[in-house]
């Protein structure tokens, strides 16, 4: 390895180090300010469940952004995708895993066609998909002739449902298996090619670490508490009675519900991990293989790290941009199911503005505006910081508008800290 590439692998790590110790430093922030609401097991469970729309869209929009290119029509997506398939599955009645892969393979093709239009025909992404952003929303609009509509308990298991406590406890066992597995072969194919390794004091914390993390969650989806004091799907945060937040009307009507489904998902059960969680992890680690482990994830990175490069050494710079807003666009599609069925209802204004917590996840995750650098891990970080941003601000009741100047200022920070690594690198 040169020198050069050791101070960017280090500058890597120091970055997702930085970013895992600023969510830490807002959640305890949070916790203090909060009178220890933030971090109790109730709310840390509606806050993940909070974060994994965001983070589903932050993983497909991760993949364009280091390819070079944005896609501003990702919420509007969202929004259109729901709609459709609450159409297909309660006004056509079809069924729901036709659904799905009828939902996905639209998904699909529409972000392909956006990236031929993108490589191809060379509209800039940023016209491309800012014009896609009007046509699916005005799209849904007239479809649906702004009705909502509302969906059955069987589609609303992607967004409200949760894993059994005795499989969630497998998975977890499987996972941190899979880590440790995975480490020991890393570190192992490091030695034989002569690289440097860490102490056997580092590895092994590295492990125990995530087991530890892993366990503490666990702990968090099967505490009976968490369970009784689940909120219904509709709400994204849990407050006490006394909180001024739960005295608003909009507040008291979701978690004090007359509808016989709500209540239905927030009665006491063998519930432990929510099922939009798992789907995130899940999609992260299948786009996080992709992206580091084949060539496919490679080209993208070389395209966004030098296009001109990546044309010389014969990439298909057209073909893998067109494939890469179609990933973009699945997820989207994957997002709108879950937005869907975790509101328990498609409405024609469903997600507007999620196409910007989608890139401020990205770019708060370390992943660069200019392309070519950028990692899942960070993508989700970065929408986990977003979610408790959100989560904690509304707890302390901080009026809207002083929500988004913070956020906005987190954003133009975190961009800033991006440019000027870059520039020492």
């Amino acid at each position: 390895m040169t020198t050069k590439s050791i101070f960017k692998s280090n500058s890597t790590n120091i970055r997702a180090l930085v970013m895992v110790f600023a969510l830490l430093a807002i959640c305890i922030f949070f916790h203090i300010a909060t009178d220890g609401i933030f971090l109790s097991a109730a709310n840390i469970t509606n806050l993940v469940r909070q974060s994994s729309i965001v983070g589903i869209l932050a993983i497909g929009m991760l993949l364009v952004i280091v390819s070079g290119n944005i896609d501003l029509s990702v919420g509007s997506m969202v929004g259109f995708f729901g709609g459709i398939a609450s159409i297909f599955f309660m006004k056509q009645e079809i069924s729901l895993p036709l659904v799905i892969l009828l939902t996905l393979s639209i998904g699909f093709i529409i972000g392909c066609m956006q990236g031929a239009l993108t490589a191809y025909l060379r509209i800039p992404a940023f016209i491309v998909t800012l014009g896609g952003l009007l046509i699916f929303r005005g799209s849904i609009m007239a479809i649906m002739k702004g009705e909502t509509i509302s969906v059955s308990n069987e589609f609303q298991i992607f967004g409200s449902g949760f894993l059994s406590r005795q499989v969630s406890i497998w998975i977890f066992v499987a996972f941190i298996l899979f880590f440790a597995i995975t480490e020991l072969r890393k570190r192992k194919t490091q030695k034989e090619f002569g690289i440097k390794v860490s102490t056997v004091t580092v590895f092994t914390a590295r492990i125990i670490s995530l087991a530890a993390l892993l366990i503490f969650f666990l702990w968090v989806f099967v505490n009976p508490q968490s369970e009784i004091e689940r909120v219904p799907i509709s709400s994204p945060i849990h407050v006490p009675d006394n909180s001024p937040l739960a005295n608003k009307p909009e507040y008291f009507s979701v978690n004090h519900p007359t509808s016989e489904l709500v209540n239905q998902f927030a009665q006491v059960d063998d519930k432990a991990i929510p099922v939009p969680v798992i789907l995130m992890v899940l999609l992260a680690l299948l786009v996080h293989f992709i992206s580091t482990r084949t060539v496919f994830g490679r080209r993208i990175f070389a395209i966004g790290g030098n296009a001109e490069a990546a044309w010389l050494s014969g990439i298909n710079i057209k073909l893998n941009t067109m494939l890469v807003f179609g990933l973009c666009g699945l997820l989207s599609a994957v997002a709108g199911i879950v937005y869907t069925a975790r509101l328990g209802s498609a409405a024609p204004d469903a997600a507007a503005g999620y196409e910007l917590y989608a890139i401020a996840a990205c770019v708060i995750g370390g992943t660069s505006l200019m392309g070519g650098r950028g990692t899942i891990f960070g993508a989700i970080i970065g929408a986990l910081i977003m979610a408790s941003l959100d989560s904690g601000m509304s707890i302390l009741n901080i009026e809207p508008f002083y929500q988004n100047i913070i956020k906005g200022t987190v954003l133009i920070l975190a961009v800033y800290i991006d440019v000027a690594s870059k520039k020492k690198i």
